[in-house]
Formats: C-alpha cells, structure tokens, sequence
C-alpha cells in the first residue's frame, strides 16, 4: 500500500469516513491523491505558459487590462514579524518593534514600498487613475508599523492612486492589534480587519510558533467590533502538528459563537511555495518543512484522511449560515464575500491586481510578474531604479480560456458559458480543447455536472477543486 493511501486511511473512528474517501481510493485516482498528499499548494495560483516574457511586454499588458477594467485590486505587502511561525514561507524581516535600531528599518521599507509604487505609476501610466476596488496592507505583520510611518505610507497610496470608491483592508497580528491601533486604522479609513488565529486552542497555537493566546484572539476580535468594525475575518488551519478532529470542531463551535462574519479556513501547506508561485511566493523551507512529518515534541501531524473529515466538519458547522466563495473562504450569508478575490477571481471581473513589496505577485489575463523574495536584492534592485520582479511569465490565447475557467471553478460559483462567451469574443469554453477534454473527465468522474451551458462543482468536487485545478487540466495529445 502506498505512503498516500496509508496516510488517507488514517481516520478518527469518532466520525464519519470522509466523502472523498472512495474517490481518492481508486487506482484510476492515484494522480488526485499523490497531488493532495504532496501538499501541493495552487488553488489560487494560475501561471502563465510563455516563459521569459519580457517585461516591458508584462507592462504594456498591465497597461491595455488597467484601463479596460472597472476596477483593479491593489495590495501592498509589509514584511514585517516580531518572529517566525513553524509554518511560515513568507519573505519576512524578523524584528524586535520596541528596539531602536528597528525603527530605520521601518522607515526603510515603507521608503522601498513607496519607491516601489512610484515606478509602477511610471511604468503603467494609466495606474494612476485606474479605480481601486479595494486596497489591502498584508503581512508579514504590518500591524508592527509605527503610527509616523503608517500614516506616510497611507497618504501616499491616497495621493498617488484612485480611492475614490475604494474599501481598505488591513491585516495584523492579535496581540498588536490593540484599541489604540484599531482606532488609528478606523481613522485612516479601513473598514475590514483580517488576522490569522490558525486554532482557538492554546496548545495548538504554541505547537505553530506562534506568540499570542486564544484569549487575545477574541479580544482583537471585540475591540475590533467595540470600534466600530463590522467586518472581521479570522484564518485558521487545520492539518497542524497535534491537532485532532475534535480540536476543529471546537474550532467551528468557537466560530459560531463568536459569529464571525469572515472566517477562511485553510489546509495546512507544506510543499514549497516558490514552486508553486503563491500571491506572496516564498523565500526558504518553513520549521515544519525541515524537519518533515516526523513526530515533534509528542506530536504528529494528522493523516489525509482525518484532514477531510476536518474539511468536511468545517463544511457541515459553517454551512449554510456561511457561503463559501471562492474556496476556503467563508462569509456570512448575510455579508458580502471578500471582494478583492472576487475581483481577480469571479468570471465577470478578473481583472488586474497590481502587488507592491518583497515576493508579490502581480498580474492580469495575459502576464504575470514575481516580485524578488530577498530583502537584500530587493533593495538593491530599487536603489539601481529597477522594479525588483524575478521573473514574468505571458499567457498565451488558449491558456487565458483556460485558466479564466480554472479561476471561475476556483470561486465554487457555477461557471455560466453564456458569460465566458461575452468573455472571449464568442468563444464557447467547449471550443477550447483542453477545456472540452476535461470537462468530459470530470463528469466521468463525478467531479462536475454540465446542463447546457452551465459547469457546477459536486460535492466532493467543491472539496477537491484545488486538485481538479492542478492535475486534470492536461494539454489534449496531439
């Protein structure tokens, strides 16, 4: 028996088989269950197929998309952490905030994002003005920024880009998410806050590294709400080192009655994302990574097949007082989801995102560009007046109805032919051959059901839409 399908039969007898369990069983399956027990990352991710795109083609690209889209996303990433998490990939420069040396190094990366987004303005010449749909500072943990230099990077954004019908998301850390810091944002004009909890359990946030308690989650939670923030999202995780399936249904209970109204719920990744090319992509093996799925500290981390029945407890307590779009990512049924994924994701918009800071990715339908992950040489890419890209990659006419449908499939809404025609001049995605060729294996498989002009998810196609994304979308023979 393979290493794979030992790891699916590891199930908590306490609950049910896991759906996708006969699914991934299958011989005829085997590339499915390789793929998710690899751990491979890239549901998000949808690389173009040209390798060595110039970049001055990247930008005329980014130019023709910004000015024919209704909006744009816009991010920037501050690289900041106070420490490392056992899990993190991320670029990130560890520091101690109360040190006086680290505040010329804030100051130094808030110069560096600045200069980093007035070369874009020259580069795309219609950025400046192109309506930003909404606008997310992430981490790293931006939140570790001193209120002088918080407030020069925000008035640079609101001077230099189009915020006219923006909304404003910020990401931070529990314990530096304090009132005073929460009422700063509020008046710089966010109105979301995001933070990873990864757990409500304290002994499986310490087996992650990280240095906050459960308690402080929900207290950033309160203040947040005392303040004046409806909109709250919390990350967790599950597949972590000693974390069981009881510990994500407390989890799940704990999220009912905190009644998030945005919660993403995330597998645990372990395959190395620069690989993979992730929103942020990243820079070295993660703790967990270099020591591999060995027992740690007592711990094991769960087998496949606890991992589902963990997905489908999240499925089963969430639904449907929470709607799930795009996959992971769960919102309340009376909230709206989260926009700047729609925006680059939803099969009516996917429009361009531009990302500024170490190890972004930014991209529209025809290319796509990495950001250099190493501080080092994304510093002295700026000071030679270059833009720190690493690498960019086109997109070829077949591959943009590709991954425009992978993308679509990606959001768990029914993929409508009608709106991918409007898309593509007229092109039904069953005139693409690699689609049309799927298509036929997924409702084979019982991963899809096409009524006329319609693609929707099964269930365990919702549970394995990264995999269908990653390995059945093959080039036909020739």
């Amino acid at each position: 028996m393979s290493e794979a399908q030992n790891s699916l039969n590891d199930i908590d007898r306490n609950y049910p088989m896991p759906r996708v369990y006969d699914f991934l069983s299958r011989p005829e399956n085997r590339a499915v269950l390789e793929y998710v027990f690899n751990d491979s990352f890239g549901c998000h991710v949808f690389p173009g197929d040209i390798s060595g795109y110039p970049f001055d083609k990247f930008f005329d690209d980014m130019d023709r998309e910004i000015k024919r889209a209704k909006q744009i996303h816009l991010w920037s990433y501050i690289p900041t952490c106070r420490y490392r998490c056992h899990f993190c990939q991320y670029p990130t420069v560890t520091l101690n905030p109360q040190a006086t040396s680290s505040q010329a190094v804030f100051r130094e990366l808030v110069e560096c994002n600045i200069k980093e987004a007035t070369m874009w303005l020259r580069s795309v010449p219609c950025l400046a003005q192109a309506e930003v749909g909404e606008f997310n500072i992430f981490g790293g943990t931006p939140s570790l920024l001193p209120e002088p230099e918080l407030r020069r990077l925000m008035d640079f954004y609101r001077n230099n880009f189009n915020f006219s019908a923006a909304t404003m998301r910020f990401e931070g850390e529990p314990r530096t998410l304090t009132k005073d810091y929460l009422q700063l944002l509020k008046e710089l004009g966010f109105t979301k806050i995001s933070f990873g909890a990864q757990a409500f359990n304290d002994r499986i946030i310490a087996a992650c590294g990280r240095m906050h308690s459960a308690e402080e989650c929900v207290e950033a939670l309160y203040n947040a709400r005392e303040i004046g923030f409806e909109w709250v999202s919390i990350d967790l995780i599950y597949g972590m080192l000693g974390q069981t399936v009881d510990d994500v249904k407390f989890d799940m209970e704990k999220t009912l009655e905190l009644e998030l109204s945005h919660v993403v719920c995330t597998k645990l990744h372990m395959e190395d994302f620069m690989k993979k090319r992730t929103a942020v992509s990243g820079e070295r093996e993660s703790v967990w990574q270099k020591k591999g799925r060995a027992n740690i500290n007592n711990m094991d981390f769960p087998g496949l097949g606890k991992q589902y029945q963990m997905r489908e407890l999240v499925e089963q307590y969430l639904l449907p007082s929470y709607l799930e779009h795009p996959t992971m990512y769960f919102h309340r049924s009376n909230q709206r989801p989260e926009k700047w994924k729609g925006l680059i994701a939803d099969l009516d918009t996917q429009y361009p995102e531009v990302a500024i800071g170490l190890g972004g990715s930014s991209k529209c339908t025809r290319a796509e560009a990495i950001n250099i992950t190493g501080y080092k040489k994304y510093k002295e890419a700026l000071d030679e007046n270059r833009l720190p890209i690493e690498e960019s990659r086109g997109v070829s006419s077949l591959q943009r109805e590709v991954n425009a449908f992978k993308m679509a499939l990606s959001t768990l809404i029914p993929v409508n032919d009608t709106l991918f025609r409007q898309r593509f001049d007229g092109k039904s995605f069953f005139d693409n051959p690699i689609i049309r060729r799927t298509l036929t294996t997924l409702v084979d498989k019982a991963l899809v059901t096409a009524e006329r002009d319609t693609v929707t998810l099964t269930p365990n196609g919702v549970t394995l839409v990264e995999a269908i994304i990653n390995t059945l979308f093959l080039t036909p023979e020739a």
